[in-house]
C-alpha cells in the first residue's frame, strides 16, 4: 500500500519564508548588478601628464585616446544635484569640432581636470 502524503516535512523556502527569501533574492541581484559594474569600470584609466591627457579603456581589448593638454579647446562638465552632492560629474574634453574626443562619466572631482586643462591652456579660463 502506498502512503499519501498531505504534509510536506521540507517546504520551498518561498513559502517558509517568503520575506528572507525575497530579502535573498535582492542581494543576489545587487552583488551581481555591483560586480557588473566593478568589471566595466575597472578597465578605465585617465591620465594626466604635463603634456596631454591619456584615456585608457578595455580589460582585455584597450582603446587609448590621447590629447595635447595645449590643444584642448574646451572642457564640459555637466553634474546632476546628485553628483554635485557627491562631487562627482561627467566630463568631455574638446579639441576641434562638436564631439568631445575623451568623455569621462561620473569622475570623481571633475573640476579638478578643468583646472588643470586651463592652468596649461589660456583659452579655457573663464571671459571677465
Amino acid at each position: 500500500m502506498s502512503e499519501t502524503w498531505l504534509y510536506d516535512e521540507h517546504p520551498a523556502m518561498f513559502r517558509a519564508h517568503p520575506f528572507l527569501f525575497l530579502l535573498l533574492l535582492i542581494s543576489v541581484v545587487g552583488l551581481l548588478a555591483i560586480g557588473v559594474w566593478w568589471v566595466l569600470h575597472k578597465g578605465e584609466r585617465l591620465a594626466l601628464s604635463e603634456r596631454e591627457v591619456l584615456l585608457e579603456r578595455g580589460l582585455l581589448a584597450k582603446q587609448r585616446t590621447e590629447i595635447a593638454l595645449s590643444s584642448i579647446r574646451s572642457v564640459r562638465i555637466t553634474q546632476t544635484l546628485g553628483q554635485r552632492i557627491f562631487n562627482v560629474g561627467n566630463v568631455e574634453l574638446f579639441s576641434a569640432g562638436d564631439i568631445a574626443e575623451i568623455a569621462i562619466k561620473s569622475m570623481p572631482r571633475p573640476d579638478h581636470i578643468r583646472a588643470i586643462a586651463a592652468s596649461r591652456n589660456l583659452d579655457l579660463l573663464p571671459q571677465r
